[in-house]
């Protein structure tokens, strides 16, 4: 299996037009999740289905059922009371030299923001207001092997 794919994301708002390769005999997508999560993303969802394959068949072997059962088929010791613990040889030490000072004003949020977040542009919300459906589904671009 040698199939690989360009695909090309197209959103309405600022974010959009982003390319990202696609390999299925590697199982890897260039936007990085299916290394990271061993599950086809999205853009490699949309290869296996341009090229007629399952893509629960890409999924990692660790995902399986048998490797779930097998995983948890031998029974789990508890851990025993504090009375059986080892002792440590040594001593933890808080470092105070390593501050968290507050700093004036509101703290930042670590919230990572998405499409809902966004302001809409005037135009996308008069045709949302006339029943019209302004966005774009992915569209492929493939490179089929010669």
């Amino acid at each position: 299996m040698q199939q690989s794919a360009s695909v090309v994301t197209k959103r309405q708002q600022r974010l959009g037009f982003n390319t990202h390769v696609v390999k299925l005999a590697n199982r890897e997508c260039s936007c990085g999740k299916w290394t990271q999560f061993g599950i086809p993303c999205s853009h490699a969802q949309k290869v296996c289905a341009a090229y007629n394959i399952s893509a629960a068949s890409m999924v990692k072997d660790y995902y399986d059922v048998m490797a779930y059962k097998s995983t948890y088929s031998k029974a789990l010791q508890p851990v025993q009371s504090e009375e059986y613990w080892n002792v440590p040889n040594f001593e933890l030490v808080h470092d105070t030299t390593i501050r968290t000072s507050a700093r004036p004003g509101r703290n930042q949020t670590s919230r990572i923001q998405n499409e809902m977040d966004w302001r809409q542009t005037r135009a996308r919300q008069q045709a949302q207001r006339r029943g019209e459906s302004s966005r774009q589904s992915n569209v492929i671009e493939q490179d089929y092997p010669q």
